[in-house]
């Protein structure tokens, strides 16, 4: 990378990510900025005398949004100091999630970072998390909610406002933010391919609720560290950033819903809950099976047509890799679909003996009513892949 490289863009629809990276490089780590000309100076001073201890190969990238105390040009009278140093001032742009993406389309190591560009968040933590990617974590979050980690100067009610946000994060979207401790860190690393290529549509300024939401993310290690009171400026949250977070929660909520895989879905459960009607009735109806007996073989037929189905079609971009992962997919389905089908047997047979339903319309009720819930569960929890 050239030394003393200022690039300028406009707008906030940054470049794909590709996934060719300079073998000479081993992190790419991205500032995002606006209005820290007070802080930036020291920043990339203490990044740069860590990442160097490291031995290495580096770049730091500050993504500036126009600032009108000219971030950006303080930063690019640093590279000559720091010749690893490029700085991107992005016009007509704003957003902290975006302009990290915009970062990483122009990085070159084979893994990508970001940390706040205000001072909060120790430069020398990046050694732990290069040592977490050292050891083979697919991301690694510095979070202030470990034991050793903390916040200093932060008052009850911003504790309280950044506790409640990360509530909500986990009650929206349990499977994303329930792997992490501080789900709203702007300090980590992660493996280029593992956001490469993947579509990002970022809100607001929480990058990292993105990658972990959209991106294959199996292997997540967390490192403590203490967010440090700012010695210039001022913050930059307000409540339109948290207005801005709940926007991006509900956004990747329904990611899922848009995706052609739920269609799929869709497909396959109505062809499974008709496959298990039609296996009853050859089964009641035609070979005078018992009611339990016959519901319970045309269950059994349906869940296996479902893990077979979504496996090969529905969810095929993510293949399993052993044949263990296969079998943990068929008991994963089971341990969802087997506990409905023994309560759907059950309410089958309440409904015939209690309430004097007929056979048929009692299965058909019961299926009707349990099953179509147990197939979108067990398909979330089978399928996941790290996503919520």
């Amino acid at each position: 990378m050239t030394s003393g490289k200022v690039v300028e863009v406009t707008g906030d629809q940054p470049r794909p990510i590709p996934d060719g990276y300079d073998p000479t490089i081993e992190v790419s780590l991205v500032v995002p900025t606006y209005d820290e000309a007070d802080n930036i100076g020291d920043l990339l001073r203490g990044l740069h005398a860590a990442l160097t201890a490291t031995g290495v190969g580096f770049e730091l990238i500050v993504v500036d949004d126009d600032s009108p105390d000219e971030t950006w040009r303080v930063a690019a009278g640093l590279t000559t100091e720091i010749p690893e140093l490029t700085v991107i001032r992005r016009q007509e742009a704003t957003g902290l999630a975006t302009a990290v993406l915009g970062g990483w389309s122009y990085a070159h190591g084979r893994l990508l970072g970001a940390i706040d560009g205000d001072g909060q968040h120790p430069p020398n933590v990046i050694v732990d998390l290069l040592a977490s990617m050292s050891e083979g974590a697919d991301v690694a979050v510095a979070s202030r909610h470990l034991p050793e980690g903390g916040m200093v100067g932060w008052s009850p009610a911003r504790r309280l406002l950044s506790r409640g946000a990360q509530t909500l994060g986990q009650l929206l979207l349990p499977g994303t933010i329930g792997r992490v401790t501080d789900p709203m860190s702007g300090y980590f690393l992660l493996r280029r391919d593992i956001v490469a290529g993947t579509e990002m549509d970022p809100v607001g300024y929480k990058i990292l609720l993105e990658v972990l939401a959209r991106c294959d993310v199996r292997r997540l290690v967390e490192s403590p560290y203490v967010f440090l009171q700012r010695t210039a400026g001022r913050s930059k949250v307000a409540v339109g950033h948290y207005v801005g977070y709940l926007r991006h929660l509900l956004r990747l909520r329904v990611y899922p819903l848009r995706s052609r895989a739920l269609v799929r879905y869709l497909a396959v459960t109505g062809v499974a809950l008709a496959l298990d009607a039609v296996v009853f009735l050859a089964l009641f109806d035609l070979s005078g099976w018992n009611l339990t007996r016959s519901a319970a073989i045309a269950g059994e037929t349906a869940i296996l047509f479902t893990v077979l189905l979504h496996d090969l079609w529905t969810f095929a971009g993510r293949p399993a890799r052993t044949f263990l992962d296969r079998v943990r997919r068929l008991v994963g389905m089971h341990l969802v679909l087997g506990v409905l089908l023994f309560t759907r047997l059950a309410v089958t047979n309440a409904l015939v003996n209690w309430i004097g339903v007929g056979p048929l319309a009692a299965f058909l009720i019961a299926l009707a009513v349990v099953m179509p819930g147990g197939h979108l569960l067990g398909s979330r929890l089978t399928w996941r892949s790290g996503r919520s």
